[in-house]
């Protein structure tokens, strides 16, 4: 296992010990990785000695200490994703080793399934967060991915897969309405996703933005920023551009990410009249996502899978009007005519809306007061301390369990016998057995 040695050290009264198990962490850039990595540093902030377990990526190196990487295995090439592989004795010997208050997973797959091992041989309570919907990412399973019997399975998998905790956490209202769909039968917990608000309140270098594409103040921007892959349906946005570009024809389209969709999407774009408004950034370094925010005009979104989205959240806190495709996804960070709309999944009434938004400078001032305003809602403060009370009580319910097994029979027929015998040896006159020898 990969890793510098992590040392017990006295911790404050009150403080735990969590593992966190993820197949998705840095260096990958997604929106479970950046919450993963928020919440591991506020929950250390508070005191608490925090463990994750991530897949080892080649040529990568962890700067912090509390990181075990585990052996893994290649899943997908672009953008390279690793996933753990079980069962190695150095992970499994490590694991045992390891002294832990609370097991915390993030992953069906195979860290998921370390966790819940884990969870079993240590009986540890065992919390799992449910980020992904499996049912919406069966079309990168090539050639059957779209059969009946694969999503089938699929919703089989996330159901059984989900019932391995003993306490289920979904980001959002959506999440768990589809977890009760699936007969999912531990208890569920809404905790939203937070992020550090004060990070997007301000750019550090306003202009920056405009100043790369060569615009200037005047010129609207829109914005998407994340996953460029097909589920996100990205085409959409530059139909509505074309379709915009006549009324306005100083606006500017910018995606912000990379993944398997981008190239296709590149071609697409260099066959369409306004090849040289659409701008692809790739990566944007993390620190420097607050300038790019700050400088857009409109945050456009037209995926129906998002769970709670992280790229969401920072743009209504940099105060950005949302337009977005129906999804409930949205809910709470999206109030239409108030900071935003949501709409049908049609290009038109997507353009018209977009064209609409864009004449009222007025409104879109308002709109972008209100989106800072619902931002409010999701902290990572709020996040990491619902946490910790979910924790807590996670622990407490399995001391009790514990507890309670030691003291009771394991056949639920031998307790009136045991009662009897209590009351029989408490009578007066009971004749004590003789010892043997």
């Amino acid at each position: 296992m990969e890793s510098q040695q992590i040392t017990e050290q006295e911790l404050p009264v009150g403080s735990l010990r969590i593992g966190i198990f993820t197949d998705t962490y840095a260096p990958q850039v997604n929106g479970v990785s950046v919450s993963l990595q928020l919440i591991s540093d506020w929950l250390q902030r508070r005191g608490h000695q925090v463990t994750v377990f991530a897949p080892r990526f080649p040529g990568y190196k962890d700067d912090q200490k509390n990181i075990v990487r585990v052996p893994s295995l290649k899943y997908l090439n672009n953008p390279p994703i690793y996933v753990a592989v079980l069962g190695t004795p150095r992970t499994t010997w490590s694991l045992t080793r390891k002294h832990f208050d609370v097991l915390h997973a993030h992953s069906p797959l195979s860290a998921g399934l370390l966790a819940y091992l884990t969870a079993s041989t240590k009986r540890l309570p065992l919390i799992y967060t449910y980020h992904t919907s499996i049912t919406d990412y069966t079309h990168y399973i090539k050639f059957i991915g779209g059969t009946r019997v694969i999503k089938y399975a699929a919703r089989w998998f996330s159901a059984a897969s989900t019932n391995l905790g003993d306490q289920i956490v979904v980001p959002s209202p959506k999440f768990h309405r589809l977890l009760l769909e699936q007969k999912v039968r531990k208890p569920i917990r809404v905790i939203p996703n937070g992020i550090d608000l004060s990070t997007f309140k301000a750019a550090k270098k306003p202009g920056s933005l405009r100043s790369r594409l060569g615009v200037g103040p005047e010129a609207p921007i829109l914005l998407t920023v994340g996953r460029m892959d097909p589920e996100k349906r990205l085409d959409f946005l530059v139909d509505a551009f074309v379709m915009l570009s006549e009324k306005y024809p100083d606006a500017r389209l910018v995606f912000a990410g990379d993944g398997s969709a981008r190239k296709g999407l590149e071609a697409k774009v260099a066959g369409t009249k306004v090849k040289d408004r659409i701008h692809f950034l790739g990566m944007v370094n993390r620190a420097d996502l607050p300038d790019v925010f700050h400088d857009a005009d409109v945050f456009l979104s037209a995926s129906t899978t998002e769970v709670h989205p992280i790229s969401v959240i920072e743009a209504i806190a940099s105060g950005l009007p949302i337009l977005a495709v129906e999804d409930e996804a949205f809910e709470g960070m999206i109030e239409n005519d108030l900071n935003g709309y949501m709409v049908p999944l049609d290009v038109k009434v997507f353009a018209d809306t977009l064209s609409a938004l864009l004449a009222d400078r007025e409104k879109l001032a308002r709109f972008g007061e209100h989106s800072a305003l619902l931002s409010g809602k999701y902290s990572i403060e709020e996040q990491v301390r619902s946490l910790e009370k979910l924790y807590l009580e996670a622990i407490l319910q399995n001391w009790r369990g514990r507890f309670m097994e030691r003291i009771m029979p394991k056949d639920i027929n031998d307790i009136p016998q045991k009662i009897g015998r209590r009351i029989t040896d408490m009578l007066p006159g009971k004749p004590k057995e003789k010892s043997g020898g």
